[in-house]
């Protein structure tokens, strides 16, 4: 999956998940530009910089609200601002991309899938996968291929917009704030946007049940507007992953959208 990946002159993003972690690996200009593990025990970046004593943490807060604020590179702009010589950073970020390649790389029950997707990226900062892991021959073997887990959530998307009323769906990504998938849309409606958009919604609800204690887990999310309903299904068992599907108000039934969503989450396989 990853070689695909680099071989693709689109670029993207490869979404690894298995039940205990989840990461993603970000490809520009057939070279890994970013990679991140989320799970126990996982490091961002810039606590390794802290723990290895490289910057210290108010350098990194001071860092980070500055790129926050313009849109700039958290590595470059620690290079820009004299703090840590691009040599040494090279070698931190090579090193750091490696363990989290290699821990991403040796899930046993994971499952992969690439989203081509152009994308920029304000670095020279970037590695090729030799750099990275000099002894990966080929990709690992996953239980569904590229090929079949978009074809499959073509699929599932394109029964989702058979709902009756239903205008465009798509699969998204919380964590990323990505769609996977999607169908329908129009001018006036970009479904990507909206989902995008609604991964706050998503993250708010799971924050709240987190504050409050409840132990439970999210069935939908209904937002219900003059003209519209979106319904919104969090996938059980995949973490951060949701159906979106907007809906015209006045020819849905909405009990029915509901059953039939569920429906389809079950013949997802991501």
């Amino acid at each position: 999956m990853l070689h695909e990946a680099l071989e693709s002159k689109l670029g993207g993003e490869v979404v690894v998940r298995s039940t205990s972690v989840s990461g993603r690996i970000f490809v520009v200009a057939r070279k890994v530009a970013w990679a991140v593990l989320n799970g126990p025990g996982a490091l961002n970046f810039s606590s390794v910089l802290i723990r290895e004593r490289v910057v210290s943490r108010e350098d990194v807060e001071q860092v980070v609200a500055e790129c926050r604020q313009s849109g700039g590179n958290f590595c470059e702009t620690l290079v820009t601002w004299g703090l840590v010589p691009r040599d040494t950073m090279r070698d931190l970020l090579r090193r750091h991309m490696s363990e989290q390649l290699e821990a991403l790389l040796s899930l046993t029950d994971a499952q992969a899938m690439f989203v081509p997707q152009p994308r920029t990226y304000s670095s020279q900062l970037t590695y090729g996968l030799d750099e990275l892991i000099p002894t990966v021959a080929k990709p690992p073997t996953h239980p569904l291929v590229e090929s079949e887990v978009m074809a499959n959530v073509k699929q599932s998307l394109e029964e989702t917009l058979k709902i009756e009323g239903a205008f465009a769906a798509c699969l998204a990504d919380s964590k990323s704030g990505m769609c996977l998938g999607s169908v329908g849309g129009n001018p006036a409606f970009n479904i990507e946007t909206a989902a995008a958009a609604n991964t706050e919604v998503v993250r708010s609800k799971m924050k709240a049940m987190s504050m409050l204690g409840i132990k439970d887990r999210i069935e939908d999310i209904l937002i219900t507007l003059g003209e519209q309903y979106h319904l919104i299904r969090p996938l059980s068992g995949k973490e951060g992953l949701f159906l979106y599907v907007a809906l015209h108000r006045a020819s849905a039934n909405l009990a029915m959208a509901r059953y039939k969503l569920s429906e389809v989450e079950k013949t997802l396989q991501v």
